[in-house]
């Protein structure tokens, strides 16, 4: 992944914290979600595997 700006490593710190926090908890559901989340954000400049980005104009070459 590029480098980090401060913002996106401080709301990775959040989400990570926020993700242990409702596992202590006992809300695993939530918890999971937040790990997808700190995923997603590790993988923000990998374009989604076999997404079309096609417009709709039926011209996808």
């Amino acid at each position: 992944m590029a480098t980090m700006s401060d913002e996106m490593k401080e709301l990775r710190r959040r989400l990570v914290n926020d993700a242990i926090g409702l596992q202590q908890d006992g809300d695993m559901q939530s918890a999971g979600i937040m790990k997808v989340a700190v995923y997603e954000l590790y993988h923000l400049d990998k374009p989604y595997f076999g997404t079309d980005y096609s417009q709709g104009d039926g011209d996808d070459d």
